[in-house]
């Protein structure tokens, strides 16, 4: 009994998806059945010899040599088998070959230091200091997701059909073509989004479930999200001077000393501890433009009342003086 091309439609599309990776569990033990009843296949040549010889015993006992005819009918069914038995193999070894395991590659940059990216779909990224990237060994093949941790600025290659992903701990920021700065360094308080142009979305996944934060960021706005309370906030920004650090542009606003040390231990690759108890709630808005080390140490000194002292790679900031 011959298979109807519904039947091979049908095989076709189970073996696909289950060479993806889609199948229920029914379906892979229905799958991993069919292929047990096989013994090991050898190669293609020997497989060929093979099914030739047993095809012409075969047709030798079902039909018996009484003419030309006859002779014509063995050869035809012969040659048909032999088609049959290859597409098996074909089909076998191209669409049930074990998947490609999947590897993660890990581009970082250390205190001080910034790299620029290109990467495999053409999208562009700069990394700020103490960064790090973790990249799938199948970024591009069906989905464009990628882990990203620290401070960095993303501008999107297009591509309606293949959203690109920045996961951020349990936050994931949706594209479909646009530039934004995202800061999710370990330990800071919130995640920040600023989008530079375009359109962005931004979703929370916790236990399964998807929530949406904001459907639609835009651009010169800033989704602030707080990992510890789950409160996210949507304001208007200056998205370039957020992004300002390629340039050597710090922007703070309304920023703590301890905040702001932070920073510039990751700029400037220096080590800052502060001292002293202040007796006010100090917090400051101001920006450095491609300042050297001892020239935004002053510039906060006179902006904040601090002292500091200086000794090789280490700053000592007395912050009990803070106004």
């Amino acid at each position: 009994m011959g298979t109807s091309s519904s039947d091979k439609a049908a095989l076709l599309a189970l073996l696909e998806k289950y060479r993806a990776g889609q199948c229920t569990p029914e379906e892979s033990t229905r799958i991993q059945d069919w292929f047990d009843s096989f013994e090991e296949l050898p190669d293609s040549t020997e497989l060929k010899t093979a099914a030739d010889q047993a095809v012409v015993n075969t047709m030798h006992t079902l039909f018996p040599r009484r003419g030309a005819s006859i002779r014509y009918i063995m050869l035809s069914a012969a040659a048909v088998l032999v088609v049959a038995l290859t597409s098996l193999l074909f089909i076998y070894r191209f669409y049930m070959k074990a998947p490609v395991p999947v590897t993660y590659s890990y581009i970082t940059t250390g205190k001080g230091e910034r790299k620029k990216l290109t990467l495999p779909d053409g999208s562009t990224l700069m990394m700020n200091a103490s960064s790090t990237l973790r990249l799938p060994s199948n970024f591009g093949d069906t989905a464009r997701e990628l882990v990203f941790r620290g401070q960095g600025t993303f501008d999107i290659q297009q591509n309606s059909k293949q959203p690109f992903v920045v996961q951020t701990g349990n936050v994931r920021t949706v594209v479909l073509g646009t530039a934004f700065d995202v800061k999710a360094y370990p330990g800071d308080k919130a995640l920040q989004v600023a989008v530079l142009n375009g359109k962005v979305r931004i979703e929370k996944q916790e236990r399964g479930h998807t929530e949406v934060l904001a459907p639609g960021v835009t651009r010169n706005q800033l989704l602030t999200y707080e990992a510890g309370s789950g409160k996210h906030e949507l304001t208007s920004c200056k998205a370039d001077e957020i992004a300002g650090w390629q340039q050597n542009r710090l922007f703070f606003e309304q920023a703590s000393l301890e905040e702001i040390a932070e920073v510039l231990e990751r700029q400037y690759n220096t080590h800052i501890t502060l001292a002293g108890a202040s007796k006010h709630n100090c917090r400051y808005t101001l920006q450095l433009k491609n300042e050297p080390l001892d020239k935004a140490l002053q510039l906060i000194q006179q902006l904040s009342g601090i002292s500091y002292i200086v000794n090789n790679n280490e700053i000592k900031i007395n912050i009990a003086s803070c106004e």
